[in-house]
């Protein structure tokens, strides 16, 4: 009985600094996949800035009277709009509106007319 123990001591302890001995795999893959994120977070930033100056570069050659003919294109969306869908963009202004978002950006992001965005958000305000 003390032999067998004795050997299952011996195996145990060669085992051990066996597991010292032998490479870590894990911490190679570990870097590898931080290395893969960082790869990806670096092309997401670069991403992001091509499209941060592509905004800025249409916003730059806009002329009015583009402008002009997207709000009477906006206006025409904001006729065939049912009226559930018509509820839920007043909803959607009247947050952006709260969050601080200025009219003419929220005319941008919202199919509606100017001139209802601004009567969405008097309402709103009377009550």
């Amino acid at each position: 009985m003390t032999v067998v123990i004795i050997i299952l001591l011996i195996a145990a302890i060669a085992l051990f600094v066996l597991s010292f001995m032998q490479k870590d795999e894990s911490k190679q893959i570990e870097t590898e996949l931080e290395e893969v994120a960082s790869q990806l977070m670096h092309e997401n930033y670069e991403l992001k800035k091509r499209v941060s100056l592509l905004e800025k570069a249409m916003n730059l050659s806009r002329e009015p009277v583009e402008q002009a003919d997207s709000e009477a294109e906006a206006e025409t969306e904001a006729e065939n709009v049912s009226p559930k869908m018509k509820s839920l963009l007043k909803k959607q202004v009247i947050t952006l509106y709260t969050s601080g978002i200025s009219v003419d950006e929220i005319v941008e992001q919202v199919t509606l007319p100017k001139e209802e965005i601004e009567q969405t958000i008097e309402e709103y305000l009377e009550h």
